[in-house]
């Protein structure tokens, strides 16, 4: 009985030492440069740089339309838009072609009326006219008569350039709709039409 209690022991010990031995051989034939994406020494970031941003150089008014990636979502900016200086409140311009009375002839997109619009929650003021409370589910819209509304002056926080730098892992992302209104309005805003929609299903309406 003795005997072979001894006799298993040295088999699993055995065993054991043969994994270790296996796994250490296997482990020394990965070189540290096949680690990872990068492909790149782990102790250096020397070989490591990202590759660089390519935009779009295209004139603004000679580029095609990047498709939006849902409905309603904000257009990338498809043109080179590095002459174009910065926005501040003396200078904009891309309303110089997005303005809807010229977009069409400069072949731009035209903003559309939800930038015209003033969207605030209801609120309830007192006798005095001082701000007590704002409302959870009610939208007032005012209709500011083609004056862009200064919440959507600075376009650039949400309308963004697309690199064509290279993907590590290339993306098979394709644009879905929920109905076939986001489809057929895939390239241009109905947001104006459904503002509300989010505000009505949090409330079960």
């Amino acid at each position: 009985m003795k005997a072979n209690r001894i006799i298993g022991s040295l088999v699993a010990a055995c065993i054991l030492i043969s994994g270790v031995y296996a796994a250490s051989n296997t482990n020394a034939g990965i070189d540290e440069k096949d680690l990872g994406m990068r492909k790149a020494e782990v102790y250096s970031e020397d070989n490591a740089a990202p590759d660089g941003t390519n935009y779009h150089s295209e004139a603004p008014g000679t580029s095609k339309r990047i498709e939006r990636a849902y409905a309603d979502a904000p257009p990338m900016i498809p043109h080179d838009i590095s002459d174009l200086g910065e926005i501040d409140k003396n200078n904009n311009a891309c309303l110089g072609c997005h303005m809807p009375d010229i977009a069409k002839d400069m072949g731009a997109t035209p903003i559309p009326k939800t930038h015209f619009t003033n969207f605030r929650p209801a609120v309830e003021t007192d006798d005095a006219g001082n701000f007590k409370s704002e409302s959870n589910d009610q939208i007032i819209k005012k209709d500011l008569h083609g004056e862009l509304w200064q919440g959507r002056y600075n376009c650039t926080q949400c309308h963004a350039p697309q690199t064509q730098g290279k993907l590590r892992v290339e993306s098979n992302f394709k644009p879905d709709y929920a109905n076939n209104k986001g489809q057929k309005h895939q390239n241009r805003s109905y947001l104006m039409d459904e503002i509300g929609i989010g505000v009505k299903v949090g409330n079960g309406l």
